[in-house]
């Protein structure tokens, strides 16, 4: 029996997509490319389909499940994976997956570069530079870096690679994750330490977890009260982990002293936001897992999960392991 693959919202990059096509067929399946916008449209489009390969839009909410009786696994393109009601999907014996391998050396380079951005005040220099000026070494704090702490919040594979990458550079590395043991935070070179701790203790924060409902607005008002004066926050995880008009107001006080950011609460970011003009903030439009090497390793490990299921009718990237008891029959 042939398994269905349908491409819900096909990447203009990745058309038209001739090497997931002859991977999935050799592993007894067919991809198909669909155009979707609406939920109505992968009703409309994914038909019999098993496996659903989503991008970007969350247009499966549970209606669409319900709808569709012979999807058994829907697949994220990427690490993160909030387009997809994970609660509903486990609900109705629907495994999801995801590429959690992907871009994780990627991400972690984008980090450092923020942090070195804003840390060595490099774009506010290089604006002032562009304008004609020739601006006093002195005309902007700039601190050593060697010495002082990063803190880390999440400490999986992007966490540790920043880490890696911090301790090269000479900073003391702490770290507060929800999920690992103390040993395995020390493993990865870091100390480990409670969240109050490490916005206590940290120069510099860089954020690297998921976005869940109880990571949503996780690094508020609050938290940025408890940071460092002239404290720099990196984020490269999910916009809305940050609530964006705290951090707004705590670097407009003085209270930060800048923000790098390659995700935003709205994406594409509004072209009046206020953090486009922040002399103290360095922006990047979630480009951060992008190289050439990242996109056929993301290639790469799609196919990999997409087979494995097709042989096996599961998958080691499935990240609601416990729906295996209750999995949708195979129709």
């Amino acid at each position: 029996m042939t398994i269905k693959v349908f491409q819900i919202d096909p990447v203009p990059v990745l058309a038209p997509y001739t090497y997931e096509k002859e991977v999935i067929r050799n592993a007894g399946g067919e991809m198909i490319i669909g155009d979707c916008n609406t939920p109505e449209d992968v009703l409309a489009q994914a038909g019999d389909a098993e496996i659903l390969l989503l991008s970007w839009k969350n247009i499966v909410p549970p209606a669409v499940m319900d709808a569709l009786p012979n999807v058994r696994l829907i697949i994220r393109w990427g690490v993160g994976y909030d387009q997809i009601d994970v609660a509903a999907a486990t609900a109705r014996g629907i495994a999801v997956g995801n590429a959690p391998k992907y871009a994780s050396e990627d991400v972690a380079e984008q980090a450092i570069a923020l942090l070195l951005s804003c840390a060595r005040r490099v774009s506010w220099f290089h604006h002032r530079m562009q304008r004609g000026e020739w601006s006093a070494a002195n005309s902007n704090k700039i601190y050593r870096m060697k010495g002082r702490t990063l803190g880390l919040i999440g400490i999986g594979r992007i966490g540790a690679a920043v880490a890696q990458r911090a301790i090269g550079l000479g900073l003391n590395v702490i770290a507060y994750d929800k999920v690992l043991s103390d040993d395995a935070v020390r493993a990865v070179g870091a100390t480990p330490r409670s969240m109050d701790q490490v916005l206590a203790e940290s120069d510099y924060i860089s954020v690297h977890v998921p976005l869940s409902a109880a990571t949503r607005h996780l690094i508020n008002a609050e938290c940025f009260a408890k940071m460092r004066q002239g404290a720099i926050i990196i984020n490269t995880s999910r916009g809305p982990v940050i609530d964006e008009a705290a951090l707004i107001d705590a670097i407009n006080s003085g209270h930060l002293g800048g923000a790098g950011l390659d995700v935003f609460e709205q994406e594409p970011l509004a072209k009046d936001s206020p953090l486009r003009s922040m002399e103290h903030v360095v922006i990047t439009p979630h480009m951060a897992a992008y190289s050439e090497e990242a996109w056929h390793g993301l290639r790469v490990e799609v196919c990999e999960v997409v087979s494995e299921w097709i042989r096996d009718s599961w998958s080691s990237a499935v990240v609601n392991p416990q729906v295996k008891a209750n999995l949708r029959p195979r129709a």
